[in-house]
């Protein structure tokens, strides 16, 4: 699948999901889920072009600077939780981590240690280090990028470093399931959106 399939429907995924009942929740669940959803394809400049990894780091970085400075200006305290909760000391060995583990998966082909488990266990280690809290989110959002993939027709190794890999052969990554499945992950963000504002508003 496309990284913008990808990213509408985790972020659809990890909203219906956890379904988050303040702003702080909301937030991460859109950010963390949105990072959780297409950073497995970082790894994807090993097998196709180079262009197709650095938009996905593009996007990651722009939507940490989205958190950032939705965190600010509508006062979630999502910066505040996770400094109150782990010292300066653990926030920087869990972004360290996270951030190795990242460029590790960034060197080998794609669908495979990127798209594990392993490689999800690692960075919910890194993650739990750094801030809890997201783990759910982040969670919820690489496993739908997992399960997309999987219908293609690559194998995703999810059990890596084993030889094995798994794909249902159904569609190609840039086809009209693609095309369908963008529209519907769409359409549900905007859904969940909408039922999180008139719950909020009530």
């Amino acid at each position: 699948m496309t990284g913008e399939t990808h990213l509408t429907v985790g972020v659809a995924a990890v909203v219906a999901v956890t379904q988050p009942k303040n702003m702080r929740e909301l937030l991460l669940a859109v950010g963390v889920g949105a990072v959780g959803s297409v950073i497995s394809d970082i790894d994807v400049g090993t097998s196709q072009s180079r262009k197709e990894a650095d938009k996905i780091i593009a996007i990651i970085g722009v939507l940490a600077v989205m958190i950032f400075l939705a965190d600010h200006y509508l006062k979630a305290g999502i910066f505040a939780r996770m400094m109150a909760s782990r010292g300066a000391a653990e926030i920087a060995i869990g972004a360290l981590i996270f951030l190795s583990v990242s460029v590790f998966g960034m060197e080998k082909p794609h669908r495979t240690f990127m798209h594990s488990l392993s490689g999800l266990l690692l960075l919910i280690i890194a993650l739990e280090i750094m801030f809890p809290a997201a783990v759910p989110y982040f969670t919820v959002g690489f496993l739908s990028h997992i399960v997309l993939d999987i219908f293609n027709k690559k194998k995703v190794h999810i059990l890596y470093p084993l030889d094995w890999g798994l794909s249902f052969d159904i569609c190609s990554a840039k086809g009209l399931i693609n095309t369908a499945l963008l529209n519907l992950g769409i359409v549900c963000v905007i859904l969940e959106l909408f039922r999180f504002v008139k719950n909020f508003l009530n």
